[in-house]
């Protein structure tokens, strides 16, 4: 029999345990070594990386200068053996960033025949000379890759702009989901997640989770369900996260007992509230430099069998499909609307509920993302293996 595939991961996206369940499941079917920050920080704070004994992986730590939050500005200070010897390399970076280029040139010193991939989220031009100041990293990444995969098919667009050669470009999120903990609540769960929380048992509830800035649309959602009146129920809304908004949602909370901060919490501790909500909502605008990469926490929700609300900003249409209710962005009336049909129509949340289930088990569990990625990595080898379809292609 031959060796098996050895693949290098290197990305400070692992640093948080909840993020590895890919790496889980590619390496059951190859040999994967994860080279990691020793330490990172993300919006549940600062994470120290470390292994529990019994993956199917390697975990590498390595100590760092700057700090991956945001993700663009830290280089190892050491480890160049630590990429010997493996046939595939994958890196999880911006194309501009420190990381991605310093993972390029440790790369070509140390395992230069190893076949490149490359990860971005990246999917709107930043505008004036920021914008002409990337096309050099893009074509330095187009050039040195084999394969490029990105987080949606705005990402897509900006490497076929540079250049880059469609049949190498694969559209998959970078981590997934476990959909195991992320269970379906039963009949009874919610009342009793609800009393947990500190959420009106009673009340028509609808959720927001992520950080608490304009972008995110939070204060359109608040808007939404003010002016949302169900016959029969009241309602409520809970804002899980923190961020700059945090004191005047606060605020507004101390004179409205409708409106309900909870603290951010880890991906792993998530599947409580979500499972405590009658709607999840994601509503992003679009800003002249973001607009929504995925929405992992929608794709969650999903799993819950939660029905979702999202907004037409990036990649959140193609992450609901047809399983949820898409409204356009900065809209509280189109949002209240699609609220008030899923407050008064059981029928049609269990529908949508069911749906999104379906569709999140589909296409963004751990072993989806990791198929996706092995296929990817094989095809930049060149192996005729079966092209995987992206989940923004997918509408059912």
């Amino acid at each position: 029999m031959s060796d098996p595939l050895s693949i290098l991961v290197v990305s400070h996206t692992y640093v948080t345990p909840e993020n590895r369940g890919k790496l889980e499941e590619m390496g059951r079917r190859a040999r994967v070594r994860a080279l990691v920050p020793a330490q990172g920080a993300d919006i549940a704070g600062v994470q120290r990386a470390a292994a529990s004994g019994g993956e199917s992986y390697e975990l590498v730590t390595l100590p760092i200068v700057g700090s991956t939050l945001p993700g663009t500005r830290w280089l190892f200070r050491r480890g160049g053996r630590a990429w010997e010897g493996f046939d595939a390399v994958v890196l999880e970076q911006e194309v501009w960033s420190l990381a991605m280029l310093q993972g390029l040139a440790l790369r070509r010193r140390h395992c230069p025949r190893a076949a490149l991939t490359v990860f971005a989220w990246e999917s709107l031009r930043r505008p004036g000379w920021r914008g002409s100041a990337t096309t050099p990293f893009y074509r330095l990444a187009i050039r040195s890759a084999s394969a490029i995969m990105v987080g949606n098919r705005d990402a897509r667009e900006l490497f076929l702009r540079q250049g880059a050669d469609a049949g190498r470009i694969f559209v998959t999120p970078q981590v997934g989901l476990d959909p195991r903990p992320l269970a379906q609540a039963s009949p009874e769960e919610p009342r009793s997640r609800r009393r947990e929380l500190g959420l009106d048992e009673d009340a028509f509830v609808v959720g927001f989770a992520g950080r608490l800035v304009p972008e995110k649309g939070v204060l359109d959602l608040l808007e939404a369900v003010r002016r949302l009146q169900p016959p029969g129920t009241g309602v409520q809304m809970a804002v899980l996260g923190s961020g700059p908004l945090e004191t005047q949602l606060r605020e507004r909370g101390s004179r409205d007992g409708r409106l309900v901060i909870l603290p951010a919490r880890p991906r792993d501790q998530m599947a409580p509230f979500y499972q405590s909500l009658d709607a999840f909502v994601l509503t992003s605008r679009t800003t002249r430099t973001w607009k929504e990469q995925f929405g992992m926490v929608a794709a969650e929700a999903m799993a819950c069998a939660v029905p979702v609300v999202g907004s037409s900003s990036g990649a959140i249409p193609d992450v609901i499909g047809r399983a949820g209710l898409i409204v356009p962005e900065a809209d509280p009336d189109a949002l209240g609307a699609a609220l008030h049909r899923l407050a008064v129509d059981d029928r049609l949340r269990a529908e949508i509920g069911v749906a999104g289930r379906r569709r999140s088990a589909r296409l963004f569990s751990h072993e989806a993302v990791a198929a996706t990625t092995l296929r990817a990595i094989e095809i930049g080898r060149g192996r005729a293996v079966e092209r995987p379809v992206a989940y923004c292609d997918v509408d059912d």
